[in-house]
Order: C-alpha cells, then sequence, then structure tokens
C-alpha cells in the first residue's frame, strides 16, 4: 500500500515542484545542493522514479513559455539542474523538442535586452548540451569522469580526441556565453547581489560553473593527448581557441568568487595564472583539476535575506559586503573564509563548538601532565633498583643446614626471615610513591 501511494503521489509531487520552482516572481529558484538521492527536489526525484523525464514535460507544456521571459528563464535553470541530476534517460526524452525549443531561442533572440536576449543564449546552451550528450552518451548529465572513462570515450583513436576536443570547445563556448550575457546585463557598479532580481539571473551560473570545471579540465587532458600524437602546427588552431577561452574562464571565475551571492553558496576556484603549455609534455604534471566546492549546508536562496528595491545601492549591507560588490574583490586576504569576510556571524552550534574544542585541549593537556607524573615515578623506581638500594629478604641465612636434609630437628625454630635493606633504601621507594618503612615484613610492604 505504501508503494503504491508513493507511486502514485510523487508525479503529482513533481508536477506541485515544478510550479512551484517555475513562476511569474523575480526571484531565484531555490537550490538544494544534497547528495543523497531522498534529499533531492520531487522534479528532480521523479525523473529516478520514473526513469525519464515525461512528467516534467508534461507539466512544462502548460506554462506560458514563449510569453513570458521570466517564466523562461527558470525553465532554462530547472532544466538545466535535471540534465545534470536526473536521470539519464531525461537527456533522451528532452531532445524530442529539441526543434521547440530552437523556434523558442530565436524568438526571444529578437529582444536585445533583458530576461529575453538571456533566455535565447540559455537555450541555445541547453540545445548544445542535449546535442554533445546524445553523441558522447559515455559523458554523463554532470560531466564528472575518470580519467580512465575519458581515455575510453576517445576509443584509442586520434580522430576521435580531435573531434572531442572541438565540440568541448562549442559547448564551453556556449557556457562562456550566458555567463557573459548574465554578468552584462546586471548592474556592477551596485549590489546585485543582495537584490532578489539580481539573484534570479545569477543563480543558474551555479550550474554553468559546474559545468566550465569540467569541461576546462577535459579540455587541457585531451589537448596535451593530442600535442603527444599529432604536429604542433596542426593544432595551432586549438591552441588559439583555448587560449581564448582560458582569458574568458579565468576572468568570469574571478568576477564569480568575489560577488557577495556566490560566497554562502559554492566555492569557486581559480585557474593559473597562465594557462598551460602544450608543447613541453612534462607540463600536465603540473596541471591541477579546478574543484569546485559545494558547501554541506549551503544556505539556499529563498531563505536569505535579500533586498527587494534595486533602485538603490544596498545601504544595509556592510562596508566590505558593499566593497566586494562594488569593486570585485574582498577587503581580506582570505578568499574563502566564511565565517569572516562574508560577513555570516557565528551561531551558537559554532560557539559551542569552539567551547568543547577548548575542553578537548584542557583534558588533553592535563593527560600529558599526568603521563609525565608516572614517568617520573617509575624512573626514580628504576633507578633506585639499579644502584642495589633494595630490600633484601634472607631467609635462613644465618642457620646452619641440619644434619639429615630431610629432617628438621623437632625442638629447632622454623627458619626466621631477617628483613633487612640498605640505607636509603625505604626512602626511595617512599619517594616513588609506594614504599613502605624498613620494619615493615614483606606482606605489608607489598599491600603498601
Amino acid at each position: 500500500f505504501v508503494i503504491f501511494s508513493y507511486s502514485v503521489l510523487l508525479p503529482c509531487l513533481t508536477a506541485v515542484s515544478i510550479n512551484k520552482a517555475i513562476n511569474t516572481q523575480e526571484v531565484a529558484v531555490k537550490e538544494k545542493h544534497h547528495v543523497s538521492l531522498t534529499a533531492l527536489p520531487p522534479c528532480i526525484l521523479g525523473t529516478h522514479h520514473e526513469k525519464g523525464a515525461h512528467t516534467f514535460w508534461a507539466a512544462v507544456s502548460r506554462l506560458p513559455l514563449s510569453s513570458n521571459a521570466v517564466i523562461c528563464w527558470k525553465f532554462c535553470h530547472v532544466f538545466h539542474k535535471l540534465l545534470r541530476d536526473g536521470h539519464p534517460n531525461v537527456i533522451k526524452d528532452s531532445v524530442r523538442n529539441k526543434a521547440d525549443l530552437n523556434d523558442m531561442s530565436r524568438m526571444w533572440g529578437h529582444l536585445s535586452e533583458g530576461y529575453g536576449k538571456l533566455c535565447s543564449i540559455y537555450l541555445r546552451l541547453l540545445i548544445t548540451k542535449m546535442e554533445f550528450h546524445i553523441k558522447n552518451p559515455r559523458f554523463p548529465g554532470n560531466l564528472q569522469m575518470s580519467n580512465r572513462q575519458l581515455e575510453e570515450a576517445g576509443e584509442n583513436d586520434v580522430n576521435n580526441f580531435f573531434q572531442l576536443t572541438v565540440e568541448m570547445f562549442d559547448y564551453l563556448e556556449c557556457e562562456l556565453s550566458l555567463f557573459l550575457g548574465v554578468f552584462s546585463s546586471l548592474d556592477m557598479s551596485r549590489s546585485v547581489s543582495v537584490t532578489a532580481a539580481g539573484q534570479c539571473r545569477l543563480a543558474p551560473l551555479i550550474q554553468v560553473i559546474l559545468d566550465c570545471s569540467h569541461l576546462y579540465d577535459y579540455t587541457v587532458k585531451l589537448l596535451f593527448k593530442l600535442h603527444s600524437c599529432l604536429p604542433a602546427d596542426t593544432l595551432q588552431g586549438h591552441r588559439d581557441r583555448f587560449q581564448e577561452q582560458f582569458k574568458k574562464l579565468k576572468s568570469l571565475f574571478y568576477r564569480s568568487s568575489n560577488l557577495q551571492y556566490f560566497k554562502r553558496l559554492i566555492q569557486i576556484p581559480q585557474l593559473p595564472e597562465n594557462p598551460p603549455n602544450f608543447l613541453r609534455a612534462s607540463a600536465l604534471s603540473e596541471h591541477i583539476s579546478p574543484v569546485v566546492v559545494i558547501p554541506a549546508e549551503a544556505s539556499s536562496p529563498e531563505t536569505e535575506h535579500v533586498v527587494e528595491t534595486e533602485d538603490l545601492v544596498d545601504m544595509d549591507a556592510t562596508g566590505e559586503s558593499r566593497f566586494d560588490d562594488l569593486f570585485g574583490m574582498s577587503a581580506s586576504t582570505d578568499r574563502f573564509n566564511f565565517n569572516g569576510q562574508n560577513g555570516v556571524r557565528k551561531d551558537d552550534k559554532d560557539r559551542q563548538i569552539e567551547h568543547l574544542s577548548a575542553e578537548l585541549q584542557a583534558l588533553k593537556e592535563e593527560l600529558e601532565a599526568f603521563r609525565l607524573e608516572v614517568c617520573v615515578c617509575v624512573c626514580v623506581c628504576a633507578g633506585s633498583s639499579k644502584s642495589g638500594r633494595s630490600r633484601v629478604l634472607k631467609f635462613g641465612l644465618d642457620r646452619k643446614p641440619s644434619a639429615n636434609p630431610g629432617m628438621s630437628h623437632p625442638h629447632s625454630a622454623p627458619p626466621t626471615a631477617e628483613w633487612s635493606s640498605v640505607p636509603g633504601a625505604a626512602g626511595a621507594c617512599q619517594r616513588a610513591g609506594g614504599g613502605a618503612s624498613r620494619a615493615e615484613p614483606p606482606e605489608a610492604a607489598s599491600a603498601g
């Protein structure tokens, strides 16, 4: 019964989630940064349940995507997230709508500003993404692959690697076009990243940053592989195109990392100062794959405080926040200090962690002091034993043995034990913490 209810309710929850995410309000679509499948939003979880995107497209078909630019922009954002995190069949089911998306992109392209132009660029990116993954099915929607899987994608054929690099250049070019389009549509002289309208435009760039980091990494590795198989003159066009995209991506990553909005949601990597030298094969060992880090408890744009008015400069923000957004850099040196420069105040949990850490450190110091005391006592006892200052228990050494070794004299006293010690032995044992006086018998000494 539970399974049946889940199967019936999940499509309904998916449709409700889609309608809730794609609306006319100029606010950012809520991001849920979770890894576990059960924590994903219903619209993404529904694609894994039905192994496709039929419910998604059924709900989207009733939305006015061609008449409302904000709704179309949010649709692109949700669709991009589905292509990345949804079931692999989402791409196959969505290719059937490529012609409609193409027409919609051309229609919105007639507008020269606002969301219309951005929607046209975003739709072309999504079409390019679907075409790339259909042509290269080894690449998952989120583009996460190992080096071995990247090698297998080329099928050990230099021609395939050459063509794959060209397709990645085209893919990355569309990502960069959307990046530049969003930044050019924002007035960077104001604190746009703390306004609802600014966050609505910036929110999809999180998916773009994730895609770009992988595309850049794979492009570098493929170019090194091509230079090991083909003459350098043959790949001059590839190098020129890479140089151009490298400059754009480096600048966009740097500008994004200094926006207040992204600091709370994502840690953007920084590219090296100079592009790799593909003419030197050993330079591949110097390449570091850029890694995008999403904090485990990143706050959602819907739960963050945003300024509803975009006509004014953010006068309520701190001076450091205004410095970040106006000048594109942070006043502090630590770029990824999430508890300091980003204006995030310490909550009760942080203070409790600091208190427990201080207690733990105090206990460690106390334990170390106790260990030192034990070591001193052991060393004193060991030193006393080696120098001969120990108690000696002699049993009947002053008595002569009986004439008959097997018989003792009937009136003789039992063998007596004399307790003797070298002067100073008792004091040494007492200093060790457990010694007895010289007059005590062995049993008393051991008890002590």
